[in-house]
This record gives C-alpha cells, sequence and structure tokens, in this order.
C-alpha cells in the first residue's frame, strides 16, 4: 500500500507497474502534454511538468521507494527537479544500453559534432571525409583545422580504447552468468531476466536497430569463434579478412554518405529561412535535421559495430579466459533473443513520434543557444 498515488495518476500507471510500464506510460503521456501540440493551453506546460515530475520520481528506485512509503515532500531530488524539456531530451538516446554498448547517444553525438564545427570551422560531413581521408586525396581543410581535427581524433581513440575494456568486463560477467545458469540447470531464470531487459531496451529510441546490431555482431563473431575450433584456426584468417573488407567497404560508405550530405547542406545553405512561409520553413528546419542525423547515424553504427567486435575479440580470445566455448554459445543466445526483439505497433508509433518531438525538442534549443550567443 502506498501513502500516494498522485504520480502513478498522472502517468495513469497502477502503484505495482514496472519500470517498463513506467517508461511507456510516460512516452505517451509526455506526447499528450507535450506544450507543442497545445499552443492555445496555457495550463499545458504545467501539465507537461507535472508529467516529467512524475517520471522522474517514479523512474528512480530510490526516489520511488521513498515517495511510495512517504510521499511526495520526502521523494525531491536532491538537485531539485529538472526543467522537463530538458529532462525529455536527457533521456533519449539509448541510456539503458550503456551496459551493452557504452557511451552511445546520437544527439550526445550531434552536440559534439556541433562543437567540433565551431571549433574547426568545418561541417560534420566534412569531418567525416576527412576523417576516413577524402576521395582524391586533398584535403580541404586548413593547417590549423586538421591539427584540432587529429586531436578530437586521438581523444575519440583513447576514448575507445578505454570503453572496450569496460564494456569487455561487462559483458563477460554476463556470459559467466551464462555459464552459470547452464551448468546449474537454471537457464531459464537467465532468460526470464533477459527477456524484461529486451522489453525495456526495445522502447529506447533506435532500441531495436541497436539490438540488431548487437545480435549482429555477437553471432558473427561467435560462429567464426566456433568454426575455428573446427578448423583448427584456419577460418580465423579468413573471418580476419571477412571483416577487414566490411571496414573497408562501410568506410567507402560512410565518405560517400558524408559527401552526399555535404552537397545537400551546401545546397540548402543558399536558402534564406526568412524568405519562406512557416510551412515551408519547418519543412527546411526538418530537412537539414535529417540530413545531419543521417550522418551521425552512420558514423555511429559504424564505430559502434567495430567496438563491438573488439569487445567480443578480447572475450574469446583471452588466454587465460575460461568456458570461452560456453562463452561463444552465449553471444548465440544472447543474438538470438536480440533478433526476435519486436515493437507492437503501439509502442512503433509512440517511439516514432517520441523521437520527432525529441527531434524538435533539440532544434528549439539549438536556436536559444545561438540566440542568446
Amino acid at each position: 500500500m502506498v501513502k500516494d498515488t498522485e504520480y502513478y495518476d498522472i502517468l495513469g500507471v497502477k502503484p505495482e507497474a514496472t519500470s517498463a510500464e513506467i517508461k511507456k506510460a510516460y512516452r505517451r503521456r509526455a506526447m499528450e502534454t507535450h506544450p507543442d501540440k497545445h499552443p492555445n493551453d496555457p495550463n499545458a506546460q504545467a501539465k507537461f511538468q507535472a508529467v516529467g515530475e512524475a517520471y522522474q520520481v517514479l523512474s528512480d528506485d530510490e526516489l520511488r521507494k521513498r515517495y511510495d512509503q512517504l510521499g511526495k515532500e520526502s521523494a525531491v531530488p536532491q538537485q531539485g527537479f529538472v526543467d522537463p524539456s530538458e529532462y525529455f531530451t536527457a533521456i533519449f538516446g539509448g541510456d539503458g544500453f550503456k551496459e551493452w554498448v557504452g557511451e552511445f547517444s546520437l544527439f550526445k553525438e550531434l552536440g559534439e559534432a556541433a562543437a567540433e564545427e565551431a571549433a574547426t570551422g568545418t561541417t560534420s560531413a566534412e569531418a567525416a571525409a576527412e576523417a576516413n581521408g577524402s576521395a582524391n586525396g586533398k584535403s580541404k581543410l586548413t593547417k590549423e583545422q586538421r591539427e584540432k581535427l587529429a586531436e578530437m581524433q586521438k581523444r575519440r581513440r583513447e576514448d575507445l580504447i578505454k570503453q572496450v575494456e569496460e564494456l569487455s568486463n561487462k559483458l563477460n560477467a554476463k556470459l559467466d552468468s551464462y555459464v552459470v545458469a547452464v551448468k546449474g540447470n537454471h537457464l531459464d531464470e537467465f532468460q526470464k531476466k533477459l527477456t524484461q531487459e529486451i522489453e525495456e531496451l526495445k522502447l529506447e529510441s533506435f532500441g531495436l536497430e541497436l539490438l540488431h546490431i548487437l545480435a549482429k555482431v555477437y553471432r558473427n563473431k561467435a560462429n567464426n569463434y566456433l568454426l575455428s575450433k573446427k578448423t583448427l584456426g584456419v577460418s580465423r584468417f579468413l573471418t580476419g579478412f571477412r571483416d577487414g573488407a566490411k571496414d573497408v567497404k562501410s568506410t567507402y560508405s560512410l565518405i560517400h554518405t558524408g559527401y552526399e550530405a555535404q552537397k545537400t547542406m551546401q545546397g540548402l545553405s543558399e536558402v534564406n529561412p526568412e524568405e519562406l512561409s512557416p510551412e515551408e520553413r519547418a519543412k527546411f528546419e526538418h530537412m537539414v535535421a535529417g540530413k545531419t542525423l543521417g550522418v551521425m547515424w552512420a558514423m555511429s553504427k559504424f564505430e559502434l559495430e567495430r567496438k563491438l567486435r573488439e569487445v567480443c575479440n578480447r572475450i574469446l580470445n583471452d588466454r587465460n579466459g575460461h568456458d570461452k566455448t560456453l562463452k561463444a554459445k552465449g553471444l548465440l543466445f544472447l543474438a538470438d533473443n536480440f533478433s526476435r526483439a519486436r515493437r507492437s505497433p503501439e509502442e512503433a508509433e509512440e517511439a516514432r513520434v517520441f523521437e520527432e518531438l525529441i527531434l524538435g525538442q533539440q532544434e528549439r534549443q539549438t536556436k536559444r543557444r545561438y540566440r542568446v550567443q
């Protein structure tokens, strides 16, 4: 029995709701009460803020426990309640995936790209092309821009090494749990916990895409390892060559994406938004944001797959590791479960609309920053 049900009532869930149900309810209520959808309602912002406050408390296990036992006054975050618009965007980007993919947030990437553009004077598309080698072998950046870009790339490589180590330890611990479950004949418990986690992960923005990327990499690396055991290691040379070829192909695809986006951006830069009607301007801004998002998503997927392959390599090639064959089978087990993840029609629509609202909010925050400057 809870002391107060106001927050649960605001989200439209019962006090015994799971974290996944609370997240789904928040997404639905946030979309229903978002001020953008109620421009003529003077109370829209207050309603939206109430939804955000309820979610901020109920999504935090400790705050929720205090709220259930003692009520609202005892469940105020130490740092205070976050601005609802900021919190709305803060939960976007797959925070639930950090245990699996590390620091991965599309809008964090977009923010860094904007910072790089300000620092180097080049666009995200140009940076992508420069980072992977220009098509004609000539750099379009100045010496100072190249030095700054090289410094940023160095920091990214160092961060990647650190992430691979941390993710390897986390995945290894998960695979150890799988091994214990198999040997102890209680795989059903492991399966139940994994299924619940997948139910939450698939609700993250781009959640299905991330789950399917994990599945693809895990399945490829596990099958390669198991095949190498049968062929006494001969297949490792072939699979290594194939992975290298995939990297080359992905790199050229990324460069192409960057150049195409750059050409589009150059064309769009000739358009004066002030001369457009409100409807045309909205479409124009959506197009610009979409092109930028497309480049960053391509870059993120490329880097993520490389990172995940390195994580699997560390685990399966560890000379001091134990039960590596069982762990390879564990990767296949995870891959099978990840690849089967699906959203219901309602969940799919919620995710689509939620992402569109997030993107729109991100654009408005960027405009406000530029106006302040």
